[in-house]
């Protein structure tokens, strides 16, 4: 039997489909990388197409690097001049041979995000701009994204309006004046330029196209609008594209992934020939059952159904306890549970939606001692805000604890610059004290410059204010910690891009110090800081030991386990509150759950918590939708026997219903939200569970929510 033919039927159709365009509809755990692979030995051995007329892109280097050698085994040695790599590598090449018809040095550099940031933060202090609307992130970001949608500087600032947007146009245009002084480009350029020397040199666009005959592209459905150009560029002269991909496995387009592309393929390529790869290799009947149902629920997708001949399989078992801290104990408990079934660590993976989440499955991790790698992130006490937050808390206890100081000292930005740190560590060396107390002389030393004295004083002032009250409980300080120093409104400022997920994390360290108060005996600073550490200070577990895998939904995407844990599902957070104003985005929520199940081989284990410790306190939420649409008798459930019966976790499913006017200008009621607690309705638009409503919350925090997603407190009785 040869290759091709241990491939099923559908398998065998999409690699000796050679001509015209192609799209594989490849469903998860259907083996599309077997398929890729084949196809480009099949045209190299079969067809007798010569290497270096093929062209496939991959998303990682990890995967183009799979595709070489598995091509490589397949006809006994490496083919000599096969392009095979990520778009950012093909853009290079591509660049290095042609670029200097545009002027680009053929000895460019290749600037990383650390490289951007450090040229931005130049361009920043030499206009004058350093200031708090202005920190060097959210500025490369802007410049990022609209290099990812194909807005050139000029075109920017003409369709700029507001102050940011202007802002952000006057040191977009500086930033690319500099990248080409310095014969740089940054990786947005090696799609982006490329692309304009197509367009510029349409005879180089026709050589590389006429080079070409077959492209082929594997996940399709994470293509954006840059990259699905440079594929129709590359495949407009043989239209011999084959792209393979699952719509329903479409999960980044926060990041600019676009799962139009996909879907709109056979409108772009009327001639194109669909093949379903719909045999699952990878789950049992019952979990592809339960994925089938759920995703069946998205509107813009293209039919597909999985099916395995692996035999029905365990039901799906779905916990839902009383709080974060218990579901996490179940955790601990279940994956016990699969390694007196026969499974080893490293064959359990725990799933959850947002990073936050991280904590409190850390914390029953470390206490069971049980060993886990967090993957694709920074462990939760490891991160950068809440570093920040307990570097203050610290130096509250212990003056003496320099480092901390130093921190802090200019955290949130308060104008204490390098220089004034170097001049305080000087006077302190000089006055033989700590950082801390040499502030208490500053006001009187001539060494300072007076707006140095006046910032360092309130610096001061604000750490004696805290400490006086360093004998709270430890939940309350933190959270007044956090809105003396506007560390939220800093979180904002200082990187837009990722301020949701930091406060998230930031709500989950003054959810677990509200833990910590509940459920010891102490419930001061000290006693928590300890608490931290001990949980923090565990040996690094060598190479080789078993580990459980802890990981966000996102990064599970093209792995599988025999048996996977998905914690948190309520809604707010899947879907995530920050995803429910859209359809759009709504679906790709979907999806994402749909991800979470099919990387489960043998048994999936489901988590709700019926309440979770936010802001305002302990919040309750509906059981995710996306769990409700998973027929009943797929699932097994478990609740405490003081918890609502299936369907519901902390309130009714569907909150009460409100009608109301358009727009009203008064306080229409009061609600309590997940994540921002308790506000006021100010505005409303529409009526009944769906309608917008605009909400102050605490802190004067206004935000736009959906009504469904709140918990009516007290209303007006026009409702």
């Amino acid at each position: 039997m040869t290759l091709i033919e241990a491939l099923n039927p559908p398998q065998q159709d999409a690699v000796r489909t050679t001509e015209g365009p192609l799209l594989v509809l490849a469903g998860a755990g259907s083996g599309k990388t077997r398929v890729l692979t084949q196809r480009v030995a099949h045209l190299i051995q079969e067809c007798g197409v010569l290497p270096r007329h093929v062209l496939a892109f991959t998303f990682t280097n990890k995967a183009a690097g799979e595709m070489k050698e598995r091509v490589a085994h397949l006809l006994g040695g490496a083919p000599r001049d096969l392009w095979v790599g990520t778009f950012h590598a093909t853009g290079v090449r591509i660049l290095r041979q042609a670029g200097s018809a545009i002027g680009i040095d053929r000895g460019f550099v290749i600037y990383d995000t650390d490289d951007q940031e450090s040229l931005v933060r130049r361009i920043l202090r030499d206009l004058d701009l350093t200031d708090r609307d202005s920190s060097p992130k959210a500025m490369r970001s802007a410049i990022s994204a609209a290099k990812n949608a194909l807005v050139g500087p000029e075109a920017f600032a003409a369709e700029a309006e507001g102050y940011r947007a202007q802002r952000v146009a006057r040191i977009y245009a500086e930033y690319q004046k500099r990248l080409r002084a310095h014969h740089a480009l940054d990786f947005d350029d090696l799609i982006g330029e490329p692309l304009r020397l197509f367009a510029e040199r349409p005879d180089i666009r026709d050589s590389f196209a006429e080079r070409f005959q077959y492209v082929l592209v594997d996940e399709y459905q994470d293509t954006n609008a840059a990259q699905e150009r440079l594929i129709e560029n590359l495949a407009s002269r043989h239209r011999n594209l084959c792209v393979v991909g699952d719509d329903d496995q479409s999960i980044y387009g926060w990041r600019g992934a676009d799962v139009r592309n996909i879907l709109e393929f056979e409108t772009r390529y009327p001639e194109a020939k669909v093949i379903r790869l719909e045999q699952n290799y990878r789950s049992t009947g019952v979990i592809l059952a339960a994925a089938n149902a759920v995703v069946k629920h998205n509107k813009d997708r293209k039919e597909k159904t999985l099916w395995t001949d692996k035999g029905g399989g365990d039901l799906l078992q779905l916990t839902v306890t009383a709080d974060e801290e218990t579901e996490a104990e179940r955790v601990v408990s279940s994956v016990l549970e699969e390694t007196r079934r026969g499974l080893t660590l490293s064959e359990l993976a725990v799933l959850y939606r947002t990073n936050a989440q991280s904590r409190a499955l850390e914390t029953a991790f470390r206490r069971a001692t049980i060993p886990y790698e967090l993957v694709g992130g920074v462990a939760f006490y490891q991160r950068r805000e809440i570093k920040d937050l307990l570097a203050y808390l610290r130096i509250l206890v212990n003056p003496d604890d320099d480092l901390s100081f130093s921190r802090i000292v200019n955290v949130p930005k308060r104008g204490i610059g390098n220089t004034t740190i170097d001049r305080l560590a000087e006077h302190a060396n000089r006055e033989g004290t700590n950082l801390f107390a040499s502030l208490a002389s500053v006001p009187m030393s001539l060494e300072f410059p007076a707006s140095a004295r006046q910032k360092l004083g309130e610096f001061h002032r604000l750490l004696e204010d805290l400490r006086a009250r360093a004998e709270e409980p430890v939940d309350v300080l933190l959270k007044e910690l956090v809105e003396r120093i506007g560390y939220l409104e800093y979180l904002e400022a200082d990187e837009p891009e990722t301020a949701v997920e930091r406060t998230e994390n930031v709500e989950e360290l003054v959810a677990g110090a509200r833990a910590f108060v509940e459920e010891g005996e102490a419930t001061d600073v000290t006693s928590f800081l300890s608490d931290v550490a001990l949980l923090t200070d565990i040996d690094r577990t060598e190479e080789g030991v078993e580990k459980v895998w802890l990981m966000t939904m996102h990064n599970a995407k093209g792995l599988e386990f025999p048996a996977v844990f998905v914690a948190g599902l309520e809604e707010g957070l899947l879907p995530h509150l920050s995803s429910m104003e859209t359809d759009e985005d709504l679906e790709e929520e979907r999806r994402l759950f749909y991800v979470a199940l099919t990387r489960a081989k043998e048994r999936v284990h489901l988590f709700a918590a019926a309440t979770r410790q936010h802001w305002g306190g302990p919040v309750g939420a509906p059981l995710s939708r996306f769990v409700e649409e998973i027929p009943e008798e797929l699932l097994e459930v478990e609740r405490e026997p003081t918890l609502p019966r299936w369907g519901l976790v902390g309130q009714d499913r569907e909150p009460v219903r409100r009608e109301r006017g358009s727009s009203v200008r008064r306080s229409l009621g009061t609600v309590r939200h997940p994540t921002f607690g308790r506000g006021d309705v100010i505005e409303c638009e529409g009526s009944g569970p769906d309608a917008r409503l605009i909400v102050v919350f605490e802190g004067n925090i206004k935000k736009k929510i959906v009504a469904r997603y709140a918990q009516w407190e007290e209303s007006h009785a026009d409702f």
